[in-house]
């Protein structure tokens, strides 16, 4: 049986953190340690989340004073995480519950495929609990690296029940092997919240691992609880739009991605001027976001090219 070292992250958000911890503990999967990471909480949150933390010597916490991103606290976890000398690295939002035997799905998928693969399965909404939140993707358009969502907000009624490659893997939940993170790193510091997930699956596809999803692994995810929620909330629309701009730069040839770079612009300019002739100001602020996130992308772009001169 393989040693799991499970990763999250706590960035004020205790309640749902020591939620998550306390379904981890619960496992039947017995080989396991957990790695939590505070990645710059205040003072308060962390002294909460320390007293109220169950004593058990499969839990491990570091501490980062200064929030890091998501990005700078999973690849601390990952480094930190050597020294446990692990078999498997299991990557999990914190606003989640574990079904208690998940992590043995995912162990026993990961070794269906040789150790070549990046397991992940079923997430369900944490409020709705039978109704699907991610199972993978699928590619629809290669030239722009556009991928369509499996099963997105429907019903579990058992129509995804099978043992399925993916195009595309969400990190709410995701496992691979040690070599895996000896062969390509971790994740890209290009990127600091949203798509550094589908860089590292890409990646991992480049040197012939699998991406794969198992009906049998199960997880309830709150989504974005860190940055404030998903709902109208303009913070995740920039990290969208600036995330996914970096994505394709990184992954598509230049004339593709210069295609994709002017049909994302123009349909933000159409789109800016329908809502603003409307008034609809709710769309305003999503579209100055957007904006807001093409400029950003535009700002790292220039950095990287005078540091490449």
């Amino acid at each position: 049986m393989g040693k799991v070292l499970i990763i999250t992250l706590n960035y004020n958000q205790s309640e749902y953190t020591l939620k998550c911890i306390d379904s981890i503990l619960m496992s039947d999967y017995d080989n396991f340690s957990i790695l939590l990471i505070d990645n710059g909480s205040s003072e308060e949150n962390f002294s909460e989340l320390k007293r109220l933390l169950p004593e058990d010597k499969r839990i491990i916490l570091r501490r980062i004073h200064e929030n890091k991103g998501y990005v700078g606290g999973i690849n601390f976890g990952l480094n930190c995480g050597l020294q446990e000398k692990p078999d498997y690295f299991l990557i999990m939002n914190n606003d989640t519950i574990l079904d208690r035997n998940a992590i043995s799905a995912l162990v026993d998928t990961c070794r269906d495929f040789n150790n070549k693969a990046i397991v992940t399965g079923k997430v369900f909404d944490y409020d709705d609990t039978n109704r699907l939140q991610d199972i993978g993707y699928i590619l629809k358009k290669k030239w722009n690296l556009s991928f369509e969502h499996i099963g997105f907000n429907e019903i579990d009624c058992g129509q995804y029940d099978r043992v399925s490659e993916r195009d595309l893997i969400d990190d709410v939940f995701w496992l691979f092997p040690l070599e895996l993170y000896h062969e390509i790193g971790g994740y890209s510091p290009h990127f600091w919240f949203n798509s550094e997930q589908a860089d590292f699956a890409l990646r991992a596809k480049s040197v012939s691992y699998k991406l794969v999803y198992t009906p049998y692994a199960r997880i309830w995810h709150k989504g974005s609880v860190s940055i404030g929620g998903r709902d109208q909330n303009v913070k995740l629309v920039f990290w969208h739009i600036k995330s996914t701009v970096i994505l394709r730069y990184l992954h598509l040839p230049r004339v593709n991605f210069l295609l994709y770079y002017l049909s994302e612009v123009t349909l933000l300019f159409i789109s800016y001027i329908k809502c603003v002739f409307l008034g609809d100001t709710n769309k305003i602020k999503r579209n100055n976001a957007k904006v807001k996130g093409f400029h950003h992308f535009n700002l790292w772009l220039l950095q990287r090219l005078k540091e490449s001169r």
